[in-house]
């Protein structure tokens, strides 16, 4: 057995102590910009991403058995939301973050999930926040914040037994893109569950935008989404709309913290 710091070819074998310093540095740096740098951002991006998941089918179906999520929206978003956030400030090996990870688990067991839909659902929460972020947060998020965002998936794919995970975020996102090119399937669940969840979307627009929030939930969603969910393209005056108002939006935030705390460094 090779000791720590032996190599396989041209790869060092981390230790797990090694292993859990890295862990525990992107733990902090992905605390820091989900709960501080990009807050707001980051939970638009993570229901926009549990909106990607309703493509699947398999996934989607599994959502419709529950009933859950179509007969009590808000309390089914918000318990999943809770369990994310208590890993994000806990951390994975922390006393919240193994009873989240056994959660998980529980929840989770009663259905055969293929191993690729579990792999799709890390993806939507692993990329979409910061593909959210890259376009309309008030700044975009940094090369080490995806990689400290892809290390904390890696680790919680490991704890909730999924293979076979790409081991970067440029290789998550490639390998999200063909996956979702092969299985994004129109269904009528599909159609249900964006129903169901497009108005929670109100809350979370600019209020310019709230006479339109729905329409301008639709423009949220790329066109092989839409398509998936059953959803046609929305007219493009309230699609170039919904753009113009979200860069507004991102760019105002910074504005208004100098305002507020003018001693605060621009952190764009």
């Amino acid at each position: 057995m090779s000791g720590p710091d032996q190599t396989h070819g041209d790869l060092p074998t981390a230790s797990p102590a090694d292993e859990s310093n890295i862990l525990r540095q992107a733990e902090a740096t992905y605390r820091n910009f989900v709960l501080s740098e990009l807050e707001g951002d980051v939970k638009t991006g993570l229901a926009l991403g549990f909106s990607r998941t309703f493509a699947i089918p398999e996934i989607a179906r599994l959502l419709m058995s529950t009933g859950r999520l179509t007969g009590h929206t808000r309390a089914r978003t918000k318990a999943t939301g809770e369990l994310m956030y208590d890993i994000f400030r806990h951390g994975l090996d922390s006393r919240h973050g193994k009873a989240t990870v056994a959660a998980l688990r529980r929840l989770h067991s009663p259905w055969d999930i293929s191993n690729d839909a579990y792999r799709y659902v890390l993806a939507c929460f692993d990329l979409a926040p910061m593909e959210w972020c890259a376009t309309y947060g008030r700044r975009a998020p940094t090369d080490a914040e995806r990689a400290a965002s892809h290390t904390l998936y890696l680790a919680l794919a490991d704890r909730l037994d999924v293979q076979d995970v790409p081991p970067t975020w440029p290789t998550f996102q490639r390998w999200m893109r063909a996956y979702e090119h092969t299985h994004f399937t129109p269904t009528p669940e599909a159609r249900q569950l964006w129903q169901a969840t497009r108005g929670m979307f109100a809350d979370r627009i600019p209020a310019t935008l709230r006479p339109i929030a729905e329409a301008a939930a639709d423009s949220l969603l790329d066109q092989p989404l839409r398509h998936a969910l059953g959803v046609r393209r929305p007219p493009a005056p309230i699609r170039h709309l919904t753009h113009a108002a979200l860069v507004l939006h991102a760019r105002r935030i910074p504005c208004l913290e100098r305002i507020k705390h003018p001693e605060r460094p621009d952190v764009r």
